[in-house]
């Protein structure tokens, strides 16, 4: 079994705010991290690539300042990516995430090791949306760090296997960090997630 991220022994849960569209904004992001567990948003809530990085100078800047003042170290934070050829600002957004060495980038509609490379080129990590297992093939190919298994009764591109069946099918073959998402919203559905076998709830 591969080693997993430092930062998940560090987290107050073992939880990943999903990026939720038209929501997610760096006030969650940066409260979600303050509490010690990942906060994330969509690049595409901000309508250009000028305003995803004034969000991105917002959320290091704030995250850095409670550092300074508490003396804790925040949870990282994700941009989610959509890497989906009719995405026209894929290559700026990418460019940006790279100038501010985005701790974590969840990319969706695409497995692309060029994306990957980027980010590792800091030392980021990446992690895949994948709703069943030859997308978890195509993703571990292009490199990624993680997957995140978007089950039945997640949101967004929801998938429709359930969750325990794809946890133990994905975990037959790929050894390192996943992350679980579908109907999860309490502590028990958390401590449920683990038990299948996830490293994070989502």
């Amino acid at each position: 079994m591969e080693e997993r991220p430092a930062f998940i022994k560090d987290l107050t849960l073992p939880v990943i705010a999903a990026p939720m569209f038209l929501i997610s904004c760096p006030q969650l992001v940066i409260e979600c991290c303050k509490k010690g567990i990942v906060g994330t948003f969509p690049a595409l809530n901000q309508r250009t690539s000028e305003g995803f990085e004034e969000w991105l100078i917002e959320i290091k800047s704030e995250l850095e300042k409670f550092e300074e003042q508490t003396g804790k170290k925040p949870a990282p934070y994700g941009v989610n990516l959509i890497v989906h050829p009719t995405n026209p600002r894929l290559e700026a957004d990418i460019k940006l995430c790279v100038k501010h060495k985005v701790p974590i980038v969840i990319t969706s509609l695409g497995a692309v090791s060029m994306v990957v490379n980027a980010i590792h080129s800091y030392g980021g990590l990446v992690f895949h949306d994948i709703i069943k297992k030859r997308h978890a093939e195509k993703a571990q190919e292009a490199g990624v760090d993680g997957l995140i298994l978007v089950a039945a009764g997640a949101g967004g591109h929801a998938g429709t296997t359930n969750p325990m069946t794809l946890v133990a099918e994905i975990k037959k073959f790929f050894q390192k960090t996943i992350i679980l998402s579908g109907c999860i919203s309490t502590g028990r559905d958390i401590a449920s997630a683990l038990q299948m076998g996830a490293d994070l709830a989502y």
